[in-house]
């Protein structure tokens, strides 16, 4: 006669459990969308930009140091901060690079055709009669 009563909290049991699941679940799909996915995104752009240092940048450090790159080795950079005032600095305390490159020439012939020199992608250049 009990045997009905005695199974509803077997299934009440199962069901908590599920939801445990779920939730624990849930929360490291939270941490790693809210936490360690933005952090690898950062870690990324920092090495893309340790990697992309040349002499000439005007770069700041993390402890707010301004000053422009004059040379470049492995792991550090000599920058300039004053006349004839240079540091060594390490290039993962570079925080910004303030220096604006242009696009390299790898993007296509557009920058040969604006010169005039190139002909133009509709056809073969204009012969003068």
């Amino acid at each position: 006669m009990n045997l009905h009563a005695a199974s509803v909290p077997l299934v009440a049991a199962a069901s908590d459990s599920y939801m445990s699941i779920i939730l624990i679940v849930g929360l490291i799909v939270i941490f790693y969308f809210m936490l360690i996915r933005p952090q690898q995104k950062r870690m990324r752009q920092q090495m893309e930009l340790m990697s992309n240092l040349r002499a000439g940048d005007d770069v700041m450090t993390s402890s707010g140091i301004y000053g422009t790159i004059s040379e470049v080795e492995e792991d550090t950079v000599l920058m300039e901060v004053a006349e004839d005032v240079e540091i060594r600095v390490a290039k993962s305390a570079i925080a910004k690079v303030f220096t604006v490159r242009e696009e390299p020439e790898e993007e296509g012939p557009g920058e040969e055709e604006s010169e005039g020199e190139e002909s133009t992608p509709e056809g073969p250049p204009e012969e003068a009669e």
